[in-house]
């Protein structure tokens, strides 16, 4: 399994919450760091104009790669955090194999960390705890998530119990103590998933 790995995210990570934004497009280019885990193609990140994103600018993964195990992500630079409140805007746009946007909690590197990924294909939000490259599934709520319109994922993370919204209904609660380390954030992809990624908002849990 050939994996690409962030370099040294946690390491330059400044302060958490440092800022309230965790940057993905800025003027037009993308911010956060590109890496993959699992097999495929390179990812390509890229910027795209959308009115409705923050900034005017979105991004999206456009490998366009329909490998099962194919899992881009871009990590911002800029947050590192243990307990977290993140809010992800995101809008699925088309994908035969999925059509799924994710936020990646407690990066150590591209191989380790949490994620929560909505799926509007096959209508499902899933948080996975990537270890060593491999995912093993934490908890699985199924939900309708509507293509071609804009929703938000929020996850509050507090010691090892996790609070999971889409679009400010509660879908689920899940306890995991496999990964009690601060780590960066970012968003994350899988396979064909052409998704545009709006906003990722961090702070301090309530």
């Amino acid at each position: 399994m050939r994996l690409l790995v962030f370099a040294a995210v946690v390491m330059l990570s400044c302060p958490v919450f440092a800022q309230p934004i965790a940057p993905l497009a800025i003027d037009g280019r993308v911010a956060c760091v590109q890496g993959m885990t699992g097999i495929g193609r390179p990812p390509s990140w890229k910027a795209i104009a959308d009115p409705d994103a923050l900034g005017g600018w979105a991004i999206s993964e456009t490998t366009g790669d329909t490998t099962d195990l194919h899992f881009p992500l871009c990590i911002s630079t800029q947050t590192e955090a243990l307990d977290i409140d993140a809010t992800l805007r995101f809008k699925p746009i088309s994908g035969t194999a999925a059509r799924t946007a994710g936020i990646v909690l407690r990066a150590q590197n591209a191989n380790d960390y949490y994620v929560v990924a909505a799926n509007a294909l096959d209508g499902s939000v899933r948080l996975y705890r990537m270890q060593g490259g491999r995912r093993a599934q934490l908890a699985v709520k199924d939900t309708p998530i509507a293509t071609g319109q804009w929703h938000d994922l929020r996850v509050v993370l507090v010691g090892n119990d996790f609070r999971v919204s889409l679009d400010r209904t509660e879908l689920f609660k899940a306890t995991d103590r496999s990964l009690p380390l601060p780590g960066a954030v970012g968003v994350w992809s899988q396979s064909d998933s052409v998704v545009r990624f709006g906003s990722l908002v961090v702070g301090a849990p309530s």
